[in-house]
Formats: C-alpha cells, structure tokens, sequence
C-alpha cells in the first residue's frame, strides 16, 4: 500500500503521508480528526475557520467567515470512527461534510480534534494562486518535487513524441512536457504537452496548456493559456506596465496575469495588455482594435 498521497481536492492540492494523522486520530480516540493549516489572515473568507483548545480539540467552525480572528483553516481532509460517521448521515438531510456534517458534530458533542498538517500543500482557487503553483514548480528545490522517486506523483501520462528543441532555441528554468516544439525562447514558465513555440516567440513566465500554438515573434508574458489556443505572429499578449484591474472580476484578477481562453485565436500583430481575459472560443472578429488595454475582456463568457 502507498503510504504517500497526492491529493486533488476541489481548488486544493496536498502530497501527504496519511500515517500520522491516523495515528494521532486513534491515540486521541476522536470521532472525527480534521486537517488543518495556517491561511494568510486575507484569505480566511476562502476556507472554512477552526477554532482549537489547548488540547487540540475544535471548539468552533466558521464556514467562509467575512471577518475572522483565527487562520487555522480545515484543509477537506476527515477521518472518521465509522460508526459515529453513519450515525451522523443518517441524521442528517444533508451530506456537505463543511456546512452540515462538522458543523453537526461539534453541535452534539463529538469528540472533533485537529491535525496540523506538515506536508506540501498549495491552494489553487484563485488566478494569482494557481499561477504561484505552477511557478513554484521552477524552484531549485520545490516544496513538491516531482523527481523525487520517494513520494512519486502518479498522474495519467499522454503518448506523445519526446519534446525537440530547435537550433536557435533559447531555454532557462521551465517544465517543458512531451510533445512540446520550442523553436524561439521559453523562460520560467510550464508548457504542457503538445505546446509548439515557433521561432523569435517569446514566452515569459507563463503557463500554457496542452496543444496551444505560438506563432513567430509573439509575445506571451505573465499570462496563463488554455488549450488549442492560437497566438498570431508578432501578437504581444501581457503587454506593459499598467496593471488595472479586470473590468468583470477586479477582485479577482489584478495581479497582472492575462488569461486566454480555450480554444480562442489571438489575432497575429495585436497588443493585449495586463489582467486582460480573452474568454474560450473567441475568435478574431471579437477583436475591434488592434490594442486591447489591460483589464478588459474580450468574447462571451460561456458560464
């Protein structure tokens, strides 16, 4: 059996060896044993808020408070005494373990205790967090090392041909999957499988996504690009230095990273700005202008 797991939970991911929190869930004998770590204190409205006793034991649980003192947040991560569990859900109309079940628990006196998590842990749920996620991969020694042959990461694997670079190649610091073709300059950034940078294309502390085309002499620039996307010659998308806001999600988007969109075609020649989001599927008669400013859309949100 693994006693190392990488975990993909919703808009989090966690490499852990599950043995000592089993452990500390049968010598505590909890009914219920909830991971949790320390959340930056802006970012306690994103998680659901711990409160602990000096013994460890949760006295309180705050799901996505507005305002909260503590930064201990639950990570997703249960253990359970079965029975306790079952008894539970059979009372219960709902089974939302967050906003039903713990809450539930802690109301009827169950013995709910936290475990500190020390493993690798990154949340993903916003642009700014998924983009440090995939940058952090880039470290010399990154919290999660995907070569490490100790606590090896099992994902599905695509057959493809090796990546090739060209002659006039430039490459410093990136993750490069197979498949890839790297004709111009990649650095410090992720390319997934499929990914073809053609020669004078620049691709600058970006992540691109599977099968997506950068033609010569565009620019990619602190941005993350979906799949099959098309990038015209000479375009320059995450262009500059004005970094206003995304006019849809300002809350959201306003760290500069430009997102494309599935599918979308970024016409040759054009300027895109910061925080800019060109939506999936949208092709180039959704481009008005030759210069799009930063923090603005451009095509139809499918959701």
């Amino acid at each position: 059996m693994e006693e190392h797991v990488l975990i993909l939970a919703g808009d989090h991911i966690y490499l852990m060896d599950y043995r000592p929190m089993l452990y500390q869930h049968v010598q505590s004998t909890a009914d219920l044993t909830v991971a949790v770590r320390r959340v930056n204190p802006y970012e306690t409205h994103r998680f659901g808020i711990v409160s602990v006793s000096n013994d460890g034991r949760i006295v309180e649980f705050r799901e996505k408070p507005k305002r909260a003192r503590e930064t201990l947040a639950s990570m997703g991560i249960y253990i359970f005494r079965k029975e306790v569990l079952i008894d539970v859900l059979e009372r219960s109309a709902h089974v939302d373990f967050g906003k039903d079940v713990l809450p539930a628990m802690l109301e009827n006196s169950h013995r709910v205790m936290a475990y500190t998590f020390p493993g690798y842990w990154a949340d993903v749920g916003t642009v700014q967090a998924y983009w440090e996620a995939n940058m952090s991969l880039l470290a010399e020694s990154p919290a999660l090392d995907l070569y490490d042959r100790e606590w090896v990461v099992h994902t599905r694997s695509e057959e493809r041909a090796p990546s090739k670079l060209g002659p006039k190649a430039q490459i410093a610091g990136n993750l490069i999957s197979n498949g890839c073709r790297v004709d111009g300059s990649v650095e410090r950034s992720v390319l997934s499988p499929g990914v073809y940078v053609a020669e004078g294309a620049v691709v600058r502390d970006s992540v691109v996504l599977s099968d997506t085309v950068i033609e010569a002499g565009a620019v990619v620039d602190r941005c993350i690009v979906d799949k099959f996307v098309q990038i015209g010659a000479g375009a320059r998308v995450g262009d500059g230095d004005d970094n206003t806001p995304n006019i849809a999600k300002p809350e959201q988007i306003n760290t500069g990273i430009t997102l494309i969109g599935k599918r979308s075609v970024v016409p040759e020649g054009i300027t895109i700005g910061r925080n800019v989001v060109i939506h999936a599927h949208t092709g180039e008669e959704a481009y008005k202008r030759k210069k799009i400013a930063s923090g603005q859309d451009v095509g139809k949100s499918m959701r």
